[in-house]
């Protein structure tokens, strides 16, 4: 009886799964997506990822915030679908991550003013002015634990709220001695730092150190001639920290939805950059988020061979059943063995439970010498006979009727000779 009902359970869970799944097998035709700034480095990255999924005719509609730090709230209020999220950004609970899709620097930018030299070491930073992001962005975010991992008090130096495009302007205007950025290369708000001779792309000391006082950051080799050639921009190589972005979206965005965006990512972040060797990204690693098991299988497996054949969206819908039922699968495969078993056991059972009344019956006719009370144990061992008679059996399982009835013969017998 355990493992019919294990069985029965097992095929409810296949239906209810089956259901749940096909509520929904068409995506939406539009997804909301957090892009950080407005012609910034994200954006101009999720701008991508819109023209490759309108291709198959999803909207990407996406929403201008201060950065990574806003991305993640909206992501919280259930606001944005999905999102670009700079590393060290924790999200809330539920969310998960389509991959790891690019590096970024925590690129320093030092320009020296008037009896104001930046020293190397980040820990003798003191009384500069810091244009450090703005609040809601993920380079505010990234300073601060930058800052703390050097040791410095929150009032040693001045923090800018600017970021982007106006950290660029205050530091070479001189209204800034520092500007951080946390950034792709090819973020276009670099552009007037790096035409500034006199701005310089800092080499930290003690770059190891401070890289695991940031649980969060990775080591970063940026090569001379990573910005520009002609001169080189940085002239010699330099070791950075930098943080890895991802993906982020809700647990219940459509499998389809999940399909394109790793799609998009694959075909723009796969062939690399200065800084990041050919097929590095997408990626499982350092993304320190619950994984979406569909992305992860795509990253791992790449796009399904169903694709030359079929829609993706249905390609995804299999792919989706694939990952909820594999367990139902091993579930089911040890039942399914015992079939044969359970099929020959509910066949013999329908003449062995008569057994026990035969049992009862021999034994109360070996307790009495009443002629009556034999002959009506005589007359019910008959009406057994008769019963298991009219069973119809398989073939293969009729020996077993055959038998229950020679004992039945054989005791009725003995019945009629005590009461003879």
């Amino acid at each position: 009886m355990l493992r019919v009902s294990a069985l029965i359970l097992a095929v409810v869970m296949t239906v209810t799964a089956l259901w749940w799944l096909s509520r929904d097998i068409v995506p939406p035709s539009t997804v909301r997506f957090a892009a950080g700034i407005e012609d910034g480095g994200y954006w101009r990255i999720a701008t991508k990822y819109r023209d490759i999924l309108a291709k198959d005719g999803i909207d990407l509609k996406l929403i201008a915030t201060a950065g990574s730090v806003e991305n993640a709230r909206l992501m919280a209020a259930g606001e944005a679908d999905a999102a670009l999220l700079q590393g060290g950004i924790a999200a809330s609970d539920g969310i998960e991550t389509l991959g790891a899709v690019f590096t970024e620097p925590l690129l320093i930018f030092a320009r020296p003013t008037a009896g104001v030299d930046v020293p190397h070491n980040p820990a003798q930073w003191s009384g500069l002015r810091i244009a450090a992001g703005g609040d809601g962005s993920g380079t505010r975010a990234a300073a601060r634990a930058f800052l703390n991992a050097a040791g410095l008090s929150g009032d040693a130096n001045t923090l800018l709220p600017l970021g982007g495009a106006d950290a660029a302007q205050a530091l070479t205007s001189g209204d800034a001695d520092v500007a951080l950025f946390v950034a792709p290369l090819s973020a276009p708000y670099l552009s007037p730092v790096l035409a500034d001779a006199e701005a310089t792309l800092l080499q930290l000391d003690h770059i190891v150190a401070l890289s695991r006082r940031m649980p969060q950051s990775i080591l970063v080799d940026v090569p001379s001639g990573a910005f520009a050639l002609n001169p080189p921009l940085p002239p010699r190589e330099r070791q950075l920290l930098g943080l890895v972005a991802r993906i982020v979206a809700q647990p219940e965005l459509h499998p389809a939805i999940v399909d394109r965006l790793v799609e998009a990512a694959r075909k723009v972040h796969e062939p690399g950059d200065v800084i990041t060797p050919e097929g590095q990204f997408p990626s499982m690693e350092n993304t320190s988020l619950p994984q979406d098991a569909y992305a992860r299988d795509l990253i791992a497996d790449g796009p399904s061979p169903l694709n030359a054949f079929l829609p993706y969206w249905v390609v995804a819908q299999i792919s989706r059943f694939a990952i909820l039922l594999l367990p139902i699968v091993f579930l089911l495969l040890p039942l399914l063995r015992t079939l044969p078993g359970l099929y020959r056991w509910s066949i013999r059972n329908r003449v062995f439970r008569h057994y026990a009344r035969i049992r009862e019956i021999d034994e109360a006719a070996s307790e009495t010498d009443d002629p009556q009370e034999l002959r009506a144990l005589e007359y019910e061992l008959a009406e057994l006979d008769l019963e298991i008679a009219s069973l119809h059996l398989p073939l293969t399982y009729r020996g077993y009727a055959y038998d229950a009835r020679l004992h039945i013969d054989l005791l009725r017998k003995r019945i009629a000779n005590r009461a003879a």
